[in-house]
């Protein structure tokens, strides 16, 4: 009787949703935009019940209107109970055009997640991904969509680094559309690529990574453009706002997305990676990354077990009874800071505790940092809190059961893992950022410099000069008996080493450093089972990071007779081999060179397979390991011996899979520490090392080609440009490398203007290293040559004879002298009756070639005999090529310079301001191959391009020229044609004033008033700069009433904050010059003066 349910409701040609039931009394439905109208089909469940349609004309046909449509049945029992159900009818506009849904096919995940109203999304795929199918979706199938002009159902080809895919949607009348974006990006292939075509291999080798470009982006406004991987110019330009080519300062707007020469790029042909183990296909870049994952040379990891076995130290210790005794000695003993660990936890099951390390190691992965993310965390929400908690409960368990070697280990690796926390993603805990703070370090910066000024060590010394004087301070206190100072003397002595070492083997000696303590469970785990090749193999590693090659060894070789297949084993004892006391002999060298060559094997054919994961840092081989990395590089030494033959790599493979994965792991860093740095001095040491390589190639050739020599050149420039960026500290030996590349672009490119002004900073670089130094006095008379002849040669084209200040260097008269000489001996052992250039044609090709000087652009061996990359451990420097800009230039120095050559005099008339613009070396043209035939080729003149003006050589040489009291007069009027050219560089500026404020003060503060200040509200920390040395100067000559000193202060004030102009404010006090400081106050909160909150104060202060 009071049955008032409807049985069945349906709406014609649509679905409900929720799907109808009798208690559910509201429903939802869709249609399409064609659908004008709906009927509904209805049945009560009680027969005598009855319904009505509250709707239109009350029949069952409901007409629709565009949009919402809501339609209410009325059901009446018979006992006149009512029920309402509620139908809420959609019917879609014709002129809607949007997606409902938006997916790729392959579960990829879009980032943002989808909505309807957000059109533009990102989405990342693994490299050896082509091909990507995208599925949209609409409500009305009357809506037209296209995938970039096709099909929405077609494969879309992927680009080598990023794709655009446009999802055109066309509302059903015509009259509407949209565009969706995503833009797919593959990750970066692991490997070195190779173009068939030489041209392109220099017009898309990218100046970090010596590889293909991926993702391009060009430095706005460069010209020619400057082109990076995205990754890397991002890295760099988080260092320096400057372009790393030019240094000339990033704009707004720097970065410019190269998405068409990603395409054209990846429609280029390339060789595949695996052509040293016989494949010869050739395929386009984009496909490169499949056809690697399938390429049936793909080394497949599977090795001999008579490498090992076979061996002599294997038949000697292992193949009978006896076993190779290991001289290490080590208990298992709970140190202090394990058992503050312990003391921490309080669950009493292993296996639980286990399981709780686990978890937090999870969580520590899932929220690693990356580059650009901000490092601040809630309270236990970083991941080094998470890592830590996984070594409490390991600890703990340890406690509970200590006998288990297996927990030792594990405890081992949550340590070494925090080492790569705080090195590699910068997570610190809150007491350790008290205790390493930046004033902490500027402070014990400044302890080390006191030391160095004791024992004679002036200025900035390199970081060897620190480490020297820091010895010799250490050994004098000991014998004078003071043994604190002497232990603090040795505390400043090992955080330099760490600070500034190649490798972790400074961190190893700190018994306080997380990897230290890892080695302890490490050895802890193998004293309780010795027998295990993992804990040999892990013990074996950090002791080669200690020094300790010997036992290293041992442990290694152990291990690796244990498991003779383990490629991670067989990698780290021919590490090991190659790095006992005694020289390694060629058998060691050649299994030395085999054990590594199969461990990089391994770990390239781990990265081309699909179920490669992200890498885990304390992986033994891993690309963000320097120990690793490190290893490459003494393949890459052996193989220039060709110590492998057969399916090896070459030494170029070696050094360029190197300069690929370190390229990678550098732009992981987070923050620039210890173990970024150690990966910069890797990246530099494999592109010099493949520098030399490629000119020892073209020294080989009878002709280089044009190609060849501007990728000389175009190396050269790049690894300056590193070296002028890098985060490490100053040192002789990156000194060297930078000089040495410089003066190889010069010899492949003489009339270069630019490459002779970068010769000519990283002279003066050597020169400010130690002005009193034997050599000082010819690196700043060279440097002076230097940045002359790039002024002279400006506006002239690329060929012709080498200008004359090179002839005046040494370093250029050594590298003639030999190539003549090498000439010379060429030509006196010609066969008879073979007819050869004669002496004279030889000596002289330089100068009817125009590009190489004596030998004609060959790179002779007086330019390119630098040591190769060593696996010893030196410090490195950082920016040497220019001196801050704010502290006061050495000048006057005896023996500083001579005195330069009269003759030249700079400019009084300054071109007009323009930005620098300097000159790539892959736009070189003329031939500079070497001229051993066809002499007729030799005296062309092939125009090349033309030289531009630049204010950077301008104020290399007043800088050069500043560093004596002779010349300094020379200086200052090089820095006003620098201020001429560009006005907006700070340094001019700043330099010039500390040479005029001594004797003109006056004059001083006439060049900062020149200085283009942009309104208060938009300067930066170097505009404020130049306002604040405005006011310095003005109130130290009391000239209260200048009128420059109001503005500068509300600039400075702005930028800065008030705490910096309080002194200034008080002395404007006490001079009573109130109407000034009014004005002040009023400008720099952006009020007028008759504010009433202001006034109260102004009478407060007395002002009025």
């Amino acid at each position: 009787m009071d049955n008032c349910d409807l049985e069945k409701l349906s709406v014609s040609g649509a679905k409900l949703h929720p799907a109808f039931t009798p208690d559910v009394t509201d429903y939802k439905v869709t249609v399409e935009s064609s659908v004008n109208k709906v009927t509904l089909d209805l049945m009560t469940s009680d027969c005598g019940a009855s319904y009505s349609i509250l709707c239109g004309d009350g029949s069952s046909t409901i007409k629709l209107n565009d949009g919402l449509n809501r339609v209410e049945i009325e059901v009446v029992a018979e006992d006149g109970t009512i029920k309402k159900y509620c139908v809420e009818i959609t019917r879609l506009s014709a002129k809607i055009a949007e997606l409902s849904n938006l997916d790729l096919e392959g579960d990829i995940q879009l980032y943002p997640a989808f909505c309807s109203k957000i059109y533009e999304y990102s989405c990342i795929v693994p490299f050896h991904c082509s091909a990507v199918t995208i599925l949209p979706k609409v409500l009305d199938k009357n809506i037209k969509v296209t995938v970039n002009v096709e099909d929405s159902s077609q494969q879309v080809p992927l680009n080598f680094g990023d794709t655009v895919v446009e999802i055109s949607v066309c509302s059903a009348d015509g009259s509407n559309s949209q565009v969706y974006k995503v833009l797919v990006t593959r990750k970066l292939i692991p490997m070195a690529v190779t173009f068939t075509d030489e041209k392109l291999q220099l017009d898309y080798e990218c100046p970090v990574s010596l590889t293909a470009l991926y993702r391009p982006v060009s430095i706005n406004h460069s010209d020619p453009k400057h082109i990076f991987s995205r990754p890397y110019i991002e890295m760099l330009a988080r260092r320096s706002k400057v372009d790393p080519l030019s240094d000339c300062p990033l704009g707004d707007g720097w970065k410019v997305v190269e998405l068409d020469l990603d395409r054209r790029m990846s429609a280029a042909l390339v060789k595949c990676f695996f052509t040293y183990r016989g494949c010869d296909s050739v395929m386009k870049l984009s496909e490169l990354g499949s056809h690697s994952l399938d390429c049936p040379h793909k080394s497949t990891g599977e090795l001999d077990a008579k490498d090992v076995t076979e061996t002599s130290w294997y038949k000697k210790h292992f193949a009978s009874s006896s076993c190779l005794e290991i001289e290490t000695k080590h208990n298992v003993e709970f140190r202090k800071w394990e058992k503050r660990l312990q003391m921490t936890a309080g669950e009493d099951s292993v296996d639980k505790l286990c399981a709780l390390a686990q978890d937090q190691l999870r969580l520590y992965r899932k929220h690693l940092p990356k580059p650009g993310d901000t490092l601040q965390y809630e309270d236990g929400q970083s991941p080094l809190h998470s890592l830590e908690q996984a070594a409490v409960h390991y600890a703990s368990a340890i406690r509970l059961s200590s006998k288990d070697a297996r927990l030792h280990f594990l405890l081992g690796v949550v340590l070494e893992e925090q080492h790569y926390a705080t090195e590699m993603f910068g997570l610190q805990r809150k007491a350790d950022k008290d205790d390493f703070s930046d004033a902490k370090s500027t402070a014990r910066q400044d302890d080390i410099l006191a030391v160095c000024k004791l024992h004679g060590y002036l200025g900035t010394p390199t970081v060897q000069n620190q480490l020297q004087a820091l010895d010799k301070e250490y050994q004098l206190l000991k014998e004078q008996g003071q043994s604190s100072k002497a232990d603090y003397v040795q505390t400043l002595y090992v955080w330099l080493s760490k600070k500034t070492g190649k490798d972790n083997s400074a961190a190893m000696q700190d018994e306080e450093t997380s990897v230290h303590r890892a080695l302890m469970k490490y050895l802890d785990a193998w004293s309780l089972s010795p027998d295990s090749w993992e804990y040999n193999l892990h013990v074996g590693r950090l002791l080669l990071l200690q020094g300790r090659s010997r036992e290293a060894l041992q442990h290694l070789q152990s291990g690796l007779a244990l498991r003779p297949l383990h490629p991670g084993l067989r990698y780290f004892t021919g590490l090991a081999l190659l790095q006992q006391e005694q020289k390694a002999s060629e058998d060691t060298e050649r299994e030395a060179a085999l054990f590594l060559q199969q461990g990089l094997e391994h770990f390239v054919s781990q990265r081309c397979s699909k179920s490669w994961v992200e890498q885990d840092p304390s992986d033994p081989l891993s690309s963000l390991s320097t120990q690793f990395l490190r290893g490459l590089l003494s393949l890459g030494q052996l193989q220039q011996r060709n110590t492998l033959s057969g399916k090896a790599m070459s030494a170029e493979q070696v050094y360029h899979t190197v300069a690929v994965l370190t390229a990678q792991s550098v732009s992981q860093c987070v923050c620039r520490g210890e173990a970024s740095g150690q990966l910069e001095w890797v990246l530099l040491d494999a592109q010099f090392a493949l520098l030399q390589r490629l000119i020892q190639q073209g020294e080989r050739q009878a002709k280089a080609g044009t190609e060849r020599q501007s990728l000389v050149a175009k190396r050269c420039r790049a690894l300056t440009a590193l070296i002028r960026l890098t985060s490490i500290a100053p040192c002789q030996e990156l000194l060297d490398m930078q000089e040495r590349a410089c003066q190889l672009a010069v010899v492949t490119t003489p009339r270069d203007s630019h490459a002779l002004c970068l010769l000519g900073l990283a002279q003066l670089a050597q020169y400010d290293n130690n002005p009193n130094a034997d050599k000082s006095k010819e690196f700043i008379t060279d440097a002076c040559l230097s940045f002359k002849g790039s002024i002279e040669l400006e506006d002239k084209t690329q060929s012709g004879e080498p200008p004359e200040q090179l002839s005046k260097q040494k370093w250029w008269r050594d590298r003639q002298q030999a190539e003549n000489e090498k000439a010379a001996t060429q030509s006196s052992t010609q066969p008879a009756g073979v007819k050869g250039p004669s002496d004279t044609s030889v000596a002289k090709r330089g100068a009817k070639r125009g590009r190489g000087g004596p030998g004609q652009g060959r790179l002779a061996a007086a330019g390119t005999r630098a040591p190769a990359p060593s696996s010893s451990a030196p410090t490195r420097g950082g920016k040497a090529a220019r001196p801050p800009a704010k502290t006061p230039a050495a000048r006057g120095r005896a023996g500083a310079a001579t005195k330069p050559d009269k003759s030249f005099k700079p400019s009084n008339n300054g071109p007009k301001p323009q930005l620098p613009a300097s000159k790539s070396k892959q736009d070189c043209c003329s031939d500079t191959a070497e001229a051993v035939e066809e002499p007729t080729v030799a005296e062309q003149n092939v125009e090349g391009p033309v030289n531009r003006r630049s204010h950077t050589t301008r104020l290399g040489l007043a800088r050069a020229l500043s560093r004596s009291a002779d010349t300094q007069d020379q200086a200052k009027q090089l820095y006003q044609e620098v201020i001429s050219m560009a006005p907006g560089v700070h340094d001019a500026y700043s330099e010039l004033v500390q040479l005029l404020e001594p004797s003109d003060p006056q004059a001083a503060v006439e060049v900062y008033c020149r200085f283009p200040l942009k309104p208060a509200a938009e300067q930066s920390f170097d505009d404020a700069y130049i306002s604040g040395e405005i006011v310095r100067i003005l109130m130290r000559l009391e000239q209260y009433d200048h009128p420059q000193l109001g503005p500068s202060l509300v600039a400075y004030g702005k930028v800065m904050g008030l705490s910096c102009i309080e002194k200034y404010i008080d002395i404007l006090d006490g001079k009573a010059m109130s109407k000034l400081l009014k004005s002040v106050y009023a400008r720099i909160h952006d009020r007028e003066e008759d504010d009433q909150d202001l006034q109260d104060f102004f009478k407060f202060k007395c002002w009025i």
